[in-house]
């Protein structure tokens, strides 16, 4: 038994042409575009993937653990309390690493006091910016319906985007690529021991007496 391709003192011939279109339509076979949504890019690089989930959550977990100080106990009561039944630095932090923004919408009592403090989904805020480039209102989209906020309703937490005035950069978009690939590899591992650890794709050629290549109309054929 021999591996194909591998020559022998047998019969001599020219191999087959592997610079062909054929060839180019296998090397691609199964290339997919990145994901460009955020909804796609959180289910491939946060739900789907633990390394990237464990590292975010580690951050994540570390901010919202980290110890606090602050001179009025009313606000420091509204930043521990939780947002969703989360925790809300916690969730803020985890945003901010996907999506590069924080929405914080402040709820307020009849005196304008304010009395709870809520984390919107990144995803579902627009800002509305003016003439200057400044934003004079977020608008949260839910569904079909719409609600506008005034820009002191809502405090805004953004990373660094050297592109944009209103928006942070997320980190999913730089890192779609590697998710990508790492999440194609583990798919390809488990179908590998799903298969039984025998590699698809995988051509063993047993040439007998004949030499050991293939020909032009055996190649053709495969």
């Amino acid at each position: 038994m021999k591996l194909f391709g591998r020559k022998s003192a047998g019969r001599v011939e020219s191999r087959p042409d592997l610079s062909r279109p054929a060839l180019a339509r296998a090397l691609t076979w199964g290339a997919q575009e990145l994901p460009r949504s955020y909804e796609a890019q959180v289910r491939g690089a946060y739900r789907d993937n633990p390394v990237a989930q464990r590292a975010v959550r580690m951050v994540a977990e570390g901010v919202g653990g980290a110890p606090l100080a602050c001179s009025d106990g009313a606000a420091l009561a509204l930043v521990v309390a939780t947002t969703a039944g989360q925790g809300l630095l916690e969730t803020l932090s985890s945003q901010l690493l996907l999506h590069g923004n924080g929405y914080i919408q402040i709820a307020s009592d009849a005196a304008g006091r304010p009395v709870e403090l809520f984390a919107l989904r990144p995803e579902r805020v627009k800002i509305e910016g003016d003439a200057r480039g400044w934003p004079r209102a977020y608008v949260y989209t839910l569904g079909g319906a719409a609600e506008r906020f005034p820009v002191d309703a809502i405090i805004h937490i953004k990373a660094m985007n050297p592109l944009d005035d209103l928006y942070g950069a997320g980190a999913l978009g730089a890192a779609a690529g590697a998710v990508a690939v790492h999440n194609a590899a583990s798919a390809w591992n488990k179908a590998l021991l799903d298969n039984a650890a025998r590699p698809s794709g995988a051509l063993v050629y047993d040439p007998g007496e004949q030499g050991a290549t293939l020909s032009n109309d055996q190649f053709e054929r495969l």
